[in-house]
């Protein structure tokens, strides 16, 4: 894979422009665009934009750090008769650590796409499919993708409190109160002090302002009046 031609660059873009062409593709390639055969083909350009991203910015540090630029024809030549393989021969956990770190810095959409990747070289980790359930949240993502990530992350890691609660609340989001419901349940059993269900963690109610009578009192005033009114008529005050 040439990042260059993934992200449609030329060889020596400056880094302001290949996050530029990065975010442009990204927009392009959102997978929340698309549905179908056209989505699955989304999904995969938008990876490859992560993917060349995450090269080209790496490469940009360990220029700066006194490596080998990261410009130049050579650099496109070797990448271009490279086989396919992962970026800089990367782990599926330093993948998952990468997702993660541009998620702390907020960077959704490159985060989306490197756990997906991640994901397709290791789909048997709890923890990748979590956290992707949690960028879909996050970034308001599809709903549909998001309960699915969830659900596998449950199913490989049943104690995963966290993600039951995700799901539980994106069940009462999507109205399916019954499943919420047993969630719920289950989150109560494994995890009893969780802070959500101390009472900090419920709204509050608001409270009554300052001088004014609240219903009880306004009744009283309302009965009150009415007597006085019925012994005024019969002149029994």
């Amino acid at each position: 894979m040439n990042p260059y031609e993934v992200l449609e660059i030329s060889v020596g873009a400056s880094a302001e422009e290949i996050k530029t062409a990065y975010h442009g593709m990204a927009k392009k390639w959102h997978p929340d665009r698309y549905a179908g055969d056209a989505k699955v083909e989304a999904e995969r350009r938008f990876r490859l934009a992560a993917e060349a991203y995450a090269i080209l910015k790496e490469s940009g540090r360990t220029e700066e750090r006194g490596g080998a630029p990261a410009t130049g024809a050579a650099t496109a030549i070797q990448l271009d008769s490279a086989p396919e393989r992962p970026a800089q021969n990367k782990s599926p956990e330093e993948w998952y650590q990468e997702a993660k770190a541009a998620a702390n810095s907020k960077s959704l959409e490159k985060a989306l796409g490197i756990i997906q990747y991640a994901i397709r070289l290791s789909g048997d980790k709890a923890e990748y499919h979590a956290l992707y359930g949690k960028l879909l949240d996050d970034s308001n993502g599809d709903k549909r993708l998001q309960v699915r990530a969830l659900e596998t992350a449950i199913r490989l890691n049943p104690r995963d409190v966290d993600s039951c609660i995700l799901l539980a609340k994106t069940f009462q989001t999507l109205g399916m109160h019954a499943r919420a419901s047993k969630l719920w349940n289950v989150v109560r059993n494994q995890a009893p002090d969780h802070p959500i269900f101390s009472p900090a963690a419920k709204p509050k109610k608001k409270p009554a302002e300052a001088g004014s009578p609240g219903l009880g009192e306004q009744f009283s005033a309302l009965v009150a009046s009415a007597r006085d009114a019925i012994n005024r008529t019969f002149k029994r005050g």
